[in-house]
């Protein structure tokens, strides 16, 4: 008999499906469940037929955005022109120059360029299918409730184990270990920050329930370079805020500390967060070691400057320049630990450049339209923009300890950030200000 975690899971997924054939934005909803509660990484995923779930989900999202922007178009409503979306195009159009002609193996390449292929429409799609507010919502409820049950597994249930004082064995598709789930958390923090700060009560409750789940994950991932993206993105939303929006930000950031303050009770989180800045001597190795990949990620990319094809240093240069950085013999090949060399050494430098005006812009035309809502004395408006917009900051500050810049929720938060920047860069009209009020 199927277990009620299984059976809730089939029943949310087919409510899901039935919801997106009239309102695309329920499809996010749907990937975002494949992708928090992927079957297969769960206790109860046995139970359930195997199948790409990933892969139908994203294909829907795909066909009900595109079938329904097509069906509701208004030419006369075009969102502004920015970089964002000629950029998407042009890196499609490098990585599919260096995957075809650079990469001197282009079976290890491939992988990596499908998924990007596939990560690049994902941003499309998931734009496409967010087309007033209420939908915006959904969707950042959606992300944050996804956070939250792998909150509600660590934190409830006791899901996954620890190595090294670090959370292990439980996670996402292509968040597995404790660094890479620890960005997933970080960058969903703010997020669901965003929906407190919603005037809606089904917003503010998802937000009291998953933020304290999120946290803790991401604390027990025990992280280096997430806590320090945590600090960075408090800092940035301090420096976003002017005027009158500053005394509001300051009130959240003084309700986050103290939820921060009531979670923290592993010493050795700090530890290995004040290990970042004492000297060489008193420096673990997880810290210093992260100097010699970087060493050699640069060592590569002035050899390869036009890049050499996904995967390319942990699959096939790797250890030959690790063992140029470090002298050491036949070295493991592994992760550069750094999303910007990482980019660099798969496509170039041209196709990082690429990928920091998609990001760039996208955070950009967010700030502005944040700043606007600010000017228009629309309080409530801009710290959600704030809100959104230091979640694509704390994952940049954070792509500098890990390899996060290539994985799909950089795309998310790109197609969040321009979403937001095109639906609130104006009060709301009132006749879609009426729903949410009743709502309220």
């Amino acid at each position: 008999m199927m277990s009620l975690s299984a059976l809730v899971w089939v029943l949310l997924a087919a409510a899901q499906f039935l919801l997106s054939l009239r309102r695309p934005v329920w499809a996010v909803g749907l990937y975002m469940q494949t992708f928090f509660a992927a079957p297969h990484m769960w206790w109860w995923g046995d139970e359930i037929p195997n199948a790409r779930y990933a892969l139908w989900a994203g294909l829907l999202l795909v066909v009900t955005a595109g079938v329904h922007h097509l069906r509701v178009a208004d030419p006369s409503k075009a969102p502004p022109r920015t970089i964002v979306p000629l950029a998407a195009i042009a890196m499609v159009v490098n990585a599919t120059f260096v995957h075809y002609f650079l990469a001197s193996q282009p079976s290890v390449s491939l992988d990596n360029y499908v998924e990007f292929m596939k990560y690049v429409l994902l941003y499309f799609a998931i734009k496409a299918s967010i087309h007033d507010r209420k939908d915006f919502r959904l969707a950042l409820i959606c992300v944050a409730m996804g956070a939250a049950y792998i909150g509600y597994e660590v934190t409830i249930n006791e899901r996954g184990s620890f190595s090294g004082s670090r959370l292990e064995g439980v996670g996402a598709p292509a968040a597995v270990t404790a660094n890479s789930l620890a960005d997933v958390m970080l960058v969903s923090l703010p997020l669901v920050g965003s929906l407190f700060l919603n005037r809606t009560v089904v917003a503010k409750i998802t937000a009291l329930v998953a933020a304290p789940l999120v946290l803790n994950v991401l604390l027990l991932c025990n992280s280096r370079g997430a806590f320090l993206g945590l600090s960075g993105a408090a800092i940035a939303f301090l420096l976003v805020a002017r005027g009158a929006v500053r005394k509001k930000a300051m009130q959240t950031l003084a309700l986050a500390g103290v939820t921060l303050f009531l979670l923290l009770g592993d010493a050795e989180i700090l530890d290995r967060f004040t290990s970042t800045f004492v000297g060489s001597e008193a420096r673990d190795n997880s810290a210093s070691s992260r100097l010699d990949f970087w060493r050699a990620g640069l060592l590569m990319l002035a050899d390869y400057p036009l890049g050499e094809g996904g995967g390319s240093f942990k699959y096939v240069h790797g250890s030959r320049y690790l063992g140029e950085a470090t002298g050491a013999e036949d070295p493991d090949s592994r992760s550069l630990h750094n999303g910007y060399l990482t980019e660099a050494t798969d496509w170039g430098v041209q196709g990082l450049i690429l990928k920091m005006l998609f990001i760039g812009g996208a955070l950009l035309a967010a700030y502005r339209a944040t700043n606007q809502a600010r000017l228009d004395g629309r309080i409530e408006d801009s710290l959600i923009g704030m809100s959104i917009f230091v979640s694509g900051a704390a994952l940049m500050i954070h792509c500098l300890f890990g390899s996060f810049l290539s994985n799909e929720w950089t795309y998310w938060i790109a197609a969040l950030l321009m979403r937001y920047s095109e639906l609130y860069s104006k009060e709301e009209s009132p006749a879609l200000a009426a729903p949410v009020a009743a709502a309220a």
